[in-house]
């Protein structure tokens, strides 16, 4: 099978700004060569095939506020671009209980074919934004932007918003407490997801460089349409301008 590159959807390339938005499972699109993985199409509307609605929330708040995006430009069925190189999940066979059939028991080639036309140029694109704030003498903040179901596993999930770390919890317990200040959103420390476990994006371009960085997760439900979608991104742009006025975020540190 042949692969072709896919570039990642750069927002807003040539500004330095405070923050940079990641968002790594960003569209269920899946190239035609590869036939929808051998899925149906309504498996790839599902949630298992992207994270429904953060693609829009990414778009806005970087037109809000005037910063730097990275959309990943496959589905996360094809390549999940927010696992490390060797993750048994980067290629995932099944998800949520669904076989793909097209990613069972594949050949190391078509594996390392899938990384250098999708995978490499995401993470490549993602560490040229940061390389090129550091070097204008900027710290930036480095946000995942994600969404997650309502339920899973037959298991209501009360959060509106969760926010991830791993082991700098400066951002993430800031954006936390501004919420729960001004809102009456049930926000999730570490939930519905841990950043101790499935951080990669965050870790590699955030933590790694000593920046403040946190995964954010809305739940799918409150994203279902424009409005919303308008509404927690202005939300989440008054929260991030906010933490971009504080000494204590805004510095490089490792931990």
């Amino acid at each position: 099978m042949t692969n072709f590159s896919l570039a990642s959807e750069i927002l807003n390339p040539n500004v330095i700004g405070d923050v940079i938005i990641l968002c790594d499972h960003a569209t269920n699109h899946i190239p035609e060569n590869y036939q929808n993985l051998g899925l149906g199409q309504a498996d790839l509307e599902r949630h298992i095939a992207w994270d429904i609605g953060a693609a829009e929330v990414t778009r806005k708040i970087c037109s809000m506020m005037g910063v730097a995006g990275v959309l990943a430009p496959v589905s996360r069925l094809l390549i999940d671009c927010n696992r490390e190189p060797d993750h048994a999940t980067l290629i995932p066979p099944q998800s949520d209980g669904t076989i793909i059939p097209a990613n069972r028991d594949l050949p190391e080639s078509a594996v390392a074919a899938r990384k250098k036309a999708y995978y490499v140029p995401f993470h490549m694109a993602c560490a040229d934004l940061v390389e090129k704030h550091l070097n204008a003498g900027k710290t930036p903040i480095i946000i995942g932007m994600h969404s997650f179901t309502p339920v899973m596993k037959d298991e209501g999930r009360p959060w509106h918003i969760g926010f991830l770390w791993n082991k700098d919890p400066r951002l993430a317990q800031a954006m936390i407490g501004l919420l729960e200040r001004e809102t009456d959103l049930i926000v999730g420390d570490n939930l519905p997801y841990s950043g101790k476990d499935l951080y990669y994006t965050m870790q590699r371009h955030g933590a790694d460089n000593g920046l403040p960085q946190t995964t954010i997760e809305i739940r799918q439900d409150l994203l279902a349409d424009d409005k919303m979608t308008s509404e927690w991104a202005a939300l989440l742009a008054d929260v991030l301008d906010e933490c971009t006025e504080r000494h204590d975020i805004m510095s490089i540190q490792y931990y």
